[in-house]
C-alpha cells in the first residue's frame, strides 16, 4: 500500500449542490450544511441526541471533502493508505458504510456512534491525510543544510513551534486542525507535536527515538507485556522449517530458500506491526482488547513501528529481523 502519493488537483467549490454531487447526497442522506459545516440531522419526534465533541463536525466535512469521490456516492481509498484510514474514520464515526467493494458510501441512517474512536488517531487520520493531498506542506526548519529553494513553493504560514516544524496549512484545513487543537495563533501548539511523530515528515528531520517520552514508552512496554499480546509476539519471532517448505511449494521454481526467508521476515515484521498499530499508544501503553476497539489502524505509523523496532531488539534479541 502507498504511503502517500502526488495529490490530483481540487475542483472548485460550488454554492448548490449539483446532481450527483457530494452536497446532494449528504442532504438525502440526512446532512444539514451549516455554512462550509456538516451536521448529522436530528431523527425522530424531538428525541435529543448526545451533543457530538467540538471536533466531529469539523472532521466529518474535511474527511468528505478530501476523499476523491470516483462515482455516485462512492468514495475509493486507491490503496492509498492516508485515503484508506480516511475511509475508516468516516466509518467509526458512524457517518459512512463499506460499500462490498473496497471504498464506502455515505452511511444512509449517519448518527453519534456510542463509542467514539481514539482523539489521537483522529487527529492522525487528518494530519496523514492532510499531507496526502495537499493540504498540509512540510517546509525545513530554516537553516537547514538540505533546505530546498523556495522558489515555487508556497510560504509557510505556521510558525515552528514544540518541536515541530514550519508549513503551510490551507485555508480549508485550518478548522479542523483548530478543532483538534493542533494549532493555535499560526503555531503548532504542544499536542500536535507527537501526533507529527506519527507522520514523521522528511522534511523536519525528527528523531523522536531519542526523546525521553520514547524512551520512557518504551521502558514501560517492555516490563509491561499483557499475556495475550505476548503470545503473539513470540509467533511473530519463529519462522519454521514447515513455514519455509510451504511457501517454497507455491513460489516460482527460480526462488531459494533466502528467498522465502526474506519473505517470510518482511511478513513477519509486519505482523508485529499490526499488534502494536492496534493494542499500543505512546500516552497509555498497551491496551485491552476493549480500548483497541477504539483504535484506527495507521499502516505507515512512523511511531508505532519505531516502538515495534526498538522493542524487538530487547526483547526478542534471538530474531534480530524484527527490528530492521
Amino acid at each position: 500500500m502507498a504511503k502517500r502519493t502526488t495529490s490530483a488537483g481540487r475542483r472548485p467549490a460550488s454554492n448548490k449542490p449539483y446532481a450527483g454531487s457530494l452536497g446532494e447526497m449528504l442532504d438525502d442522506a440526512g446532512f444539514e450544511p451549516l455554512g462550509r459545516r456538516i451536521r448529522v440531522s436530528d431523527r425522530g419526534g424531538g428525541t435529543q441526541l448526545p451533543s457530538p465533541p467540538k471536533w466531529f463536525d469539523p472532521v466529518v466535512e474535511f474527511l468528505w471533502a478530501a476523499l476523491p469521490d470516483l462515482a455516485a456516492n462512492h468514495w475509493d481509498h486507491l490503496y492509498i493508505d492516508a485515503l484508506q484510514s480516511a475511509c475508516q474514520a468516516l466509518v467509526a464515526l458512524g457517518q459512512a458504510v463499506l460499500d462490498g467493494s473496497g471504498g464506502i458510501k455515505v452511511n444512509p441512517e449517519p448518527a453519534l456512534p456510542s463509542i467514539l474512536p481514539r482523539l489521537d488517531d483522529v487527529a492522525s487520520v487528518i494530519v496523514c491525510l492532510a499531507a496526502q493531498v495537499g493540504f498540509l506542506e512540510y517546509r525545513h526548519f530554516t537553516g537547514a543544510l538540505d533546505r530546498p529553494s523556495p522558489i515555487g513553493l508556497r510560504r509557510p504560514n505556521i510558525r515552528a513551534d514544540h518541536g515541530s516544524g514550519p508549513a503551510y496549512l490551507a485555508p480549508e484545513a485550518f478548522r479542523v486542525f483548530e478543532s483538534l487543537d493542533l494549532v493555535l495563533g499560526a503555531r503548532w501548539t504542544e499536542r500536535a507535536e507527537t501526533i507529527f511523530w506519527r507522520d514523521n515528515p522528511s522534511e523536519w528531520g525528527l528523531d523522536f527515538t531519542k526523546d525521553r517520552r520514547f524512551i520512557r514508552a518504551r521502558d514501560a512496554a517492555l516490563a509491561t507485556v499483557p499475556d495475550d499480546i505476548a503470545e503473539k509476539i513470540e509467533k511473530t519471532a519463529v519462522i519454521t522449517e514447515e513455514s519455509i517448505v510451504e511457501w517454497l511449494q507455491i513460489a516460482p521454481k527460480t526462488k531459494t530458500r533466502e528467498d522465502a526467508l526474506k519473505s517470510l521476515r518482511f511478513w513477519s515484521s509486519h505482523s508485529l506491526d499490526r499488534v502494536f498499530h492496534r493494542r499500543w499508544r505512546l500516552d497509555c501503553g498497551w491496551l485491552s482488547v476493549e480500548e483497541s476497539v477504539r483504535t484506527l489502524l495507521i499502516e505507515h505509523d512512523a511511531l508505532s513501528i519505531s516502538m515495534r523496532r526498538q522493542f524487538a531488539a530487547r526483547y526478542l534479541p534471538h530474531a534480530p529481523f524484527l527490528n530492521e
